[in-house]
Parts: structure tokens; C-alpha cells; sequence
């Protein structure tokens, strides 16, 4: 037989869970209202307010740019802006290639920009402009950048072939360069006269002027003691002194491992 089980005995646990039950929800409410005041008082505290903007990466322009155009404002609202649409109009500046927006901490935002690289002045009717290495020219005053001058060139798709010899060269050896001159013509497209730092003339060709002037610094150290002259690498590499090219009016080249 089932034992019976009086309702009076049954009352103090059902209290006991209502009790919980009550409790639970009590603290539940609670929460969220704390947790909505701190919020609210988040918010209306300097925590919410952007406290330092950080540029990293900037050279073709100053900082003070970049946070200009981001629409970014100091003491402005932690998160009254949208990431991904500051970082689009950050992109489509001149001479930028990618763009990174992030909140550091709790009210810092840095700002990262990759600009294109800067490959060599460009010479345009007595004006200087900044050729970049996707083929674009930046109008700039504000960077100096050690980089060789480009001169008489006027046509894109030779100046694309010059920018991609020039990005595969050696760091070094680019570092040297003065002045690249274009003398191509409609017979001979690629010829370049290039001048370098340490006083010599260098001849070559587009197509093979990287991996030429890979051996530039050991033909040089080979010259050590010589006089100064033109190191033609169009088809070989040949030497020939100024003063035989130009000085004296003889006409002549030395084939650089016979002057040794």
C-alpha cells in the first residue's frame, strides 16, 4: 500500500523553493540594473571619451593628417565611430595603400597606415613629384626622401618596367643612385644613363638593370685606385675612364678585367 503523504508536511519545502525561486529573480533584476547603471555612468564619464589617437606608419604625410581625415577627434566618443568606414576613406587618400583602424585600452585609438613605398623623384618640366611604386606620383612637400631622381620620361609603361627593376634591387646598391635618365628612343627602347654617388657612370638596360647592378659593388672594389668612368653593362661590362670617354676626346672602352 502507497504510503500517503500529508499536504501539511509538503509546505514548508514548497515554500523553501518558492523562496529560491524569488531570490534567484530578485538578484537577476539586480544585476542587470547594476550592470545597466555602469553603462550609463560609463558613458557619462571621461572613460567613454577618446583620450590619445597614435599613427604609426605615416612619412608621405604628418600624423596630424591622417587624424584630420579619419574624422577622429580627441574627447570625441569612444564608439561613436565605425572602424571599417574610417579605415575606407583612409584608403582612398592619396599615396596610402592599406589602412588600420583599432581601440587600444579602454580610450585610445592608433591608427596604422601603409603607404605605398616611395621608389624615386620624379622630373617633370623643372618639377620635382614623388613617384611611388604602384606607378602613381604623390604632390608633396613635406617629406625629403633619399631616393635617385627620374628624368626625361614621360611614358607610364616605361616608367612601370624602371619601378619594377628598381623594387627587386639591392638596397645597398639603390642607395647609391643619383640620377636615372631615360634614353630610350624608338629604335632602343631601354636604355637608361644612370649616375652614382660614389662618381660613376653606369649604362644599361631596362630589362636586366636589377640583376646587372647586383654586381655593381664588386666591380667597383675591382676600379678601387683607378680613375673614375663609365661602367657600361648594356650588353657586357666594360669600363671606360672619363677622361678617355669625354676628357680627351679618344674614343675607346677597356674591358673592366683588363684595367685590373
Amino acid at each position: 500500500m502507497d504510503k500517503v503523504i500529508d499536504i501539511q508536511d509538503r509546505i514548508p519545502s514548497m515554500r523553501e523553493k518558492r523562496r529560491r525561486k524569488t531570490n534567484k529573480k530578485f538578484i537577476f533584476i539586480l544585476a542587470v540594473f547594476c550592470i545597466a547603471l555602469l553603462f550609463l555612468l560609463y558613458f557619462q564619464s571621461p572613460l567613454s571619451k577618446i583620450g590619445t589617437i597614435h599613427v604609426k606608419g605615416s612619412v608621405l604625410q604628418d600624423d596630424q593628417f591622417y587624424i584630420q581625415k579619419s574624422g577622429i577627434e580627441t574627447d570625441g566618443s569612444f564608439w561613436g565611430f565605425k572602424v571599417h568606414d574610417v579605415q575606407q576613406a583612409l584608403t582612398r587618400l592619396e599615396g596610402v595603400q592599406q589602412a588600420k583602424v583599432s581601440r587600444k585600452w579602454f580610450h585610445d585609438v592608433e591608427i596604422s597606415i601603409t603607404e605605398w613605398k616611395t621608389v624615386a623623384y620624379l622630373e617633370e618640366k623643372g618639377q620635382y613629384n614623388i613617384l611611388l611604386e604602384n606607378g602613381e606620383t604623390f604632390h608633396g612637400e613635406t617629406i625629403k626622401p633619399d631616393v635617385p631622381i627620374l628624368s626625361n620620361l614621360d611614358d607610364v609603361k616605361v616608367a612601370e618596367k624602371i619601378i619594377k627593376q628598381l623594387l627587386k634591387m639591392d638596397k645597398n646598391v639603390f642607395q647609391l643612385i643619383s640620377e636615372i635618365i631615360y634614353t630610350g628612343d624608338e629604335v632602343d627602347t631601354d636604355s637608361l644613363v644612370i649616375y652614382m654617388d660614389d662618381g660613376y657612370e653606369v649604362h644599361a638596360k631596362i630589362p636586366s638593370l636589377a640583376e646587372k647592378m647586383e654586381y655593381y659593388p664588386e666591380i667597383t672594389a675591382q676600379l678601387s685606385g683607378y680613375e673614375k668612368g663609365i661602367i657600361d653593362m648594356e650588353v657586357g661590362t666594360f669600363f671606360t675612364p672619363f677622361s678617355e670617354a669625354y676628357g680627351t676626346g679618344k674614343e675607346g672602352e677597356v674591358d673592366e678585367e683588363e684595367s685590373e
